[in-house]
Formats: structure tokens, sequence, C-alpha cells
């Protein structure tokens, strides 16, 4: 696999857990309606009310179960992705500012202190030089 694919992949593995997840979110559909209509016709007690909420309850946590691993599987790709093709992350600056200031804490033996950005002197254009005019031959 070379490096210009690595956006294709990236692209095929979201598609392949949205699918997934759509796939997952349809059956947890099916079985509400299942659950639904089952119980209009079928309630009849307390008992079968309180299976109903567990099974309720028992749903609402997996469907947040698995929108989570959703979510984990998504960034771990694109984390992946990220790494790989070597592009800086925002952590990743702010872990080498940790370490740099870890540094400077143990050789000057006080906290560094952050210094405001300056904006870059304004350069003047440098001056033309005269041209010399070839000497003529005589």
């Amino acid at each position: 696999m070379e490096l210009s694919d690595m956006p294709y992949l990236l692209l095929g593995a979201l598609a392949s857990v949205r699918d997934d997840s759509v796939k997952t979110v349809d059956d947890m559909v099916g079985k509400g309606k299942e659950l639904a209509e089952g119980t209009v016709s079928k309630a009849k007690g307390i008992a079968e009310d309180k299976r109903l909420e567990t099974t309720i309850q028992e749903l609402v946590k997996k469907g947040k179960k698995e929108s989570e691993e959703l979510v984990e599987a998504v960034s771990k790709v694109i984390k992946d992705t990220l790494d790989s093709l070597g592009i800086v992350t925002k952590s990743d600056i702010k872990e080498i500012d940790n370490k740099l200031t870890d540094l400077e804490k143990k050789i000057t033996g006080k906290p560094a202190k952050k210094k405001a950005r300056k904006k870059p002197a304004r350069k003047k254009p440098a001056k033309k030089k005269a041209r010399k005019k070839p000497a003529k031959k005589a």
C-alpha cells in the first residue's frame, strides 16, 4: 500500500464503521417496534411493564455503548492515519511544550515564564546598488 492510498483507507474504514452502525441502529429500531407492538397486545400486568422497562433500559445502554465504540473506532482510524502521514497534532505540541517546561524548571530551578509572542520586525527593503557602466573600448 502506498502513502497516497491512506485517504482512501480512511474513507473505506469510515464507510465500514458507518455501515455496521447503521445495521445496528436498524436492528435496534426493529426490536423497538417489535417490543412496542408486542406490548400493546400483551400489556396485561405490572410484571410485563417492568420487563419492558428493563428491556428498554438495556437497549438504551447498548445503544450508548455502541455509539461510544463507534466514536472510539473513528477516532482511532483518524489518529492512526494522522500518525502514518506524520502530521503533528495539538496534543503532540502540548506534550513537547510540557517536556520543555519541565526541562527549564530542572535547569533554572524555577518555573519558566511564558513569553508573549512578538510580531516579527518589519524589514526595510534593501537599497539598490548602483550598476557600474562597462568601460568603453577605444
